[in-house]
């Protein structure tokens, strides 16, 4: 099955797989999960208020992204996505 080319920001659970903006104010981040990524590659994010979040891939399996929390906006948009697949959960509240 191959990887979508665009980003999907509808629902609960966002799909992450290139760069770009984030369509959203202030969200919270419950969790992620990024699969397909390859030893060393570095994803990026950076939120309105400039603060750069990084997530390295590592050596085997897949990168569980913990509980991120409020995260502002607008202005919030993925820098780096090398590779794979990133997930993040967002909570109704």
């Amino acid at each position: 099955m191959a990887l979508p080319t665009t980003n999907d920001f509808t629902g609960r659970q966002w799909r992450i797989v290139t760069t770009g903006p984030i369509p959203f104010a202030n969200f919270k981040v419950a969790g992620g999960v990024w699969t397909g990524g390859t030893a060393g590659q570095v994803a990026s994010f950076v939120d309105g208020a400039g603060r750069e979040f990084d997530f390295t891939f590592p050596t085997q399996g897949q990168l569980n992204i913990g509980y991120l929390g409020w995260v502002s906006g607008p202005g919030a948009a993925i820098t780096a996505m090398p590779g794979g697949e990133m997930i993040w959960y967002i909570p109704t509240r």
